[in-house]
């Protein structure tokens, strides 16, 4: 059993209030579609608009919050269903990262490339990331926001260099 050495947990309320808009918006379409029925150019199933309110729902849930763990194995970062797991051995370098957020292309999970390689980045809004470079790999730097970047770094550095 691992002890945790360091965890936070950011919630995303913008994003959670975009995505549960959308859900809101097809749960209604949908309801309206079946009570009452929608006069369409083209014709859409019946199921479509509570299928993506559902696919919206599950969006909403996995996004609510960033969380960030980190103990004896390594550091553990991700929303929901979409995370990465380093170990400690992986890890070359931290720093804080001073790249804006709309370079990135917005909130929430993201790939993208940065200074020459391919960046893995978790974010929400506002807030200090933090970057952490891998010794190899596809993905050389994983990004993420944190409200405590010093301590991250720190406790990074203590474990991993």
């Amino acid at each position: 059993m691992t002890t945790e050495i360091y965890e936070e947990k950011l919630y995303s309320k913008w994003i959670s209030l975009v995505l549960g808009s959308i859900t809101a918006i097809f749960f209604i379409l949908g309801g309206y579609e079946i009570l009452v029925g929608m006069e369409w150019d083209e014709s859409l199933p019946v199921w479509f608009w509570p299928v993506m309110a559902l696919l919206f729902l599950g969006l909403t849930i996995n996004f609510l919050k960033l969380t960030i763990k980190m103990d004896h194995d390594g550091l553990k970062v991700g929303y929901g269903l979409l995370k990465s797991k380093v170990s400690w051995h992986e890890i070359e370098d931290s720093y804080l990262d001073e790249t804006s957020t709309l370079w990135y292309g917005g909130w929430g999970v993201r790939l993208g490339r940065g200074g020459g390689n391919w960046r893995t980045v978790y974010n929400v809004v506002g807030g200090p990331r933090v970057v952490i470079s891998l010794r190899d790999g596809l993905v050389r730097e994983i990004v993420f926001s944190t409200k405590n970047p010093e301590r991250v770094i720190k406790t990074i550095e203590r474990h991993a260099m």
